[in-house]
């Protein structure tokens, strides 16, 4: 079944370079300005051809498998001077080798719009998923989930230093059966002050206060105080931020359970030391949802160093080294073991290629390797991605 499945993507693959090579070269972008001044659409299409080594990330007894992704989508941008309104809407087909009751479709739709006008600046934005991709680094394996993000944010200029805002977020979030005591709804409101200290950066004090509330196993359910610094905006001609350091208290409503107080963070910084090359390095530490054992929570400390360089117009790499660490709170026994606080170190690189053959077709090839080591060896695995994908946008 699988040589069938492998002759057919590539020969499908074959047939889809051939084809877009063959046919009059399309607009970048489908400019409708002369109808709706301001207005631009970009439908794509993208075919990605993943072979993977350990598709359920286990400790033993790997599975591994070829998964073809056809993605299609549209991305819809309407701007008016400094106002703007992006529409983006993109599916995922997953049709595998070998797993077919695991074949699925994802779904990502996002919207944001943005008012900015001389004395206050709003934005937006709603960003909607359904995937079967693990959320954030403890569960493993193919889990359907659907999450939905609301934030609106509102900034008023003071003076040309100073402003001050507020802002808001509520996250739906929907798991399979198997893992639906996450089901939950969070909601975080909060006001900012702002300082610029920069023409084109400033500093942030921001107070936020918060609440998560579970639709079934509403032990669970948390308040949260937050107190955060941050900066955004260029620094310098070459260096560039947006991140936000402080302390978060979660307390649980139910007495007794692990509750944190500590730090947090979040956020990215980019250094361009040349037009082509570009160094991120995008940092989180936050408390995340659990599912081990009598853990209601963990926290998740990672770092991510990713380096992009472009060779020439058409030709660009990227090299990517990221490490974390999950800990938490409560000393659980597995399998017999003596009861210890579950610790997890997490390790992963990659490299990708990426060659725009003309301005509407591009190609790329990239390999990621991913493992978690745990002082529990059940919860230990690696995993081994390798990627092709064709992609014609218009």
């Amino acid at each position: 079944m699988r040589e069938r499945m492998l002759g057919r993507i590539a020969g499908g693959l074959a047939v889809f370079v051939v084809a877009l090579l063959l046919v009059a070269t399309p607009a970048p972008a489908i400019d409708l300005g002369e109808w709706v001044p301001g207005l631009k659409v970009s439908p794509f299409i993208s075919e990605r051809v993943e072979y993977e080594s350990n598709v359920f990330q286990a400790p033993s007894n790997a599975q591994d498998d070829v998964v073809s992704k056809t993605i299609p989508g549209i991305l819809v941008d309407y701007s008016a001077g400094p106002n703007s309104f992006t529409f983006g809407y993109r599916a995922e087909i997953l049709r595998w080798a070998d797993l077919e009751s695991q074949d699925t479709e994802h779904h990502f739709v996002v919207a944001q719009i943005k008012l900015d006008y001389p004395k206050w600046l709003f934005l937006a934005r709603d960003d909607f998923s359904k995937t079967s991709d693990p959320p954030g680094t403890e569960l493993t394996g193919r889990i359907e989930s659907t999450t939905n993000v609301l934030a609106p944010e509102f900034e008023y200029r003071l003076t040309e230093r100073f402003s001050v805002g507020a802002n808001y977020s509520w996250t739906t979030v929907d798991f399979e059966q198997t893992v639906d005591q996450l089901d939950r709804d969070e909601h975080l409101i909060g006001g900012s002050v702002f300082w610029k200290f920069l023409p084109r950066a400033d500093l942030s004090l921001t107070y936020n206060y918060g609440e998560k509330n579970f639709d079934t196993a509403t032990s669970r359910d948390v308040t949260r105080n937050l107190v955060l610094v941050g900066v955004r905006g260029d620094l310098t001609a070459k260096l560039s931020a947006k991140f936000r350091l402080g302390y978060e208290s979660r307390e649980p409503e139910q007495s007794g359970l692990a509750d944190y107080n500590g730090l947090v963070f979040g956020g990215d910084w980019t250094y361009k030391p040349t037009e082509r090359t570009k160094i991120s390095l995008l940092l989180d530490r936050s408390v995340q949802e659990s599912t081990f054992a009598s853990s209601f929570f963990y926290v998740s400390t990672t770092g991510t160093l990713l380096l992009e360089h472009e060779f020439m117009p058409k030709l660009s790499a990227n090299l990517r080294l990221t490490g974390g660490n999950n800990d938490y709170p409560t000393k659980e026994s597995v399998g017999g073991s003596s009861a210890k606080f579950r610790n997890d170190d997490l390790l992963g690189w990659g490299a990708g290629v990426v060659y725009d053959i003309q301005k509407w077709l591009r190609v790329g090839l990239e390999y990621s390797h991913t493992r978690r080591d745990s002082n529990f060896d059940t919860f230990d695995f690696a995993d081994d991605k390798v990627a092709g994908t064709v992609t014609l946008q218009f």
